[in-house]
């Protein structure tokens, strides 16, 4: 879970880069928009990556069963374009193959490796002979909604443990990091 904050500037001798900076760069100002951190922000950040790693840990021991769909031995890319079918719904493979940002034989390779779980299958498309679409399957959707399931049954016995008026604070900063980090550069 390190990789969290890996995107904060540092300072190879001091760690976190600080806003009591030395030379020409100092003269800017610091605040929001600027690239140094603060040693109490970069301290708080470390302390919330704890936290999360702690929080992965206790994911991790209440995983007791082994859901179904770990046995289909999809790649991580094989999986994507699941979650993308599901998504989109029925797609041509110029559209794939843009997804998984490969060319249209390595796209179909993988929804070739996919269909053989059953999980997609391509047909022509009816308006136009010449488009092949690939599409989820029952056994694809099925699929997706189980490791959805999972997901959000996970979520609901994790945050069962606070009360209504902390989850209320945990949905307000979550809003907030949501509205901040989709704003955009000019974010205040």
């Amino acid at each position: 879970m390190s990789e969290v904050f890996d995107a904060w500037p540092t300072d190879s001798a001091t760690g976190p880069a600080s806003d009591q900076a030395t030379g020409p760069a100092s003269d800017q100002a610091t605040g929001p928009a600027s690239n140094s951190v603060s040693d109490q922000t970069a301290e708080k950040l470390r302390e919330i990556e704890a936290v999360l790693e702690s929080l992965g840990e206790v994911w991790d021991h209440g995983a007791h069963e082994i859901p179904g769909w770990v046995g289909q031995d999809l790649t991580f890319g094989q999986m994507r374009l699941l979650f993308l079918l599901s998504k989109n719904g029925p797609s041509p493979m110029s559209h794939v193959a843009d997804w998984l940002g490969v060319g249209l034989p390595a796209a179909s390779g993988i929804v070739e490796r996919v269909e053989r779980h059953g999980l997609v299958t391509r047909q022509h498309r009816s308006d136009d002979r010449r488009v092949v679409e690939c599409i989820l399957t029952d056994g694809g959707r099925r699929l997706i909604e189980e490791i959805s399931g999972l997901r959000r049954e996970i979520l609901r016995q994790t945050l069962g443990v606070l009360s209504d008026q902390e989850l209320a604070q945990l949905a307000r900063l979550i809003s907030i990091v949501l509205e901040r980090t989709t704003a955009g550069p000019d974010r205040s």
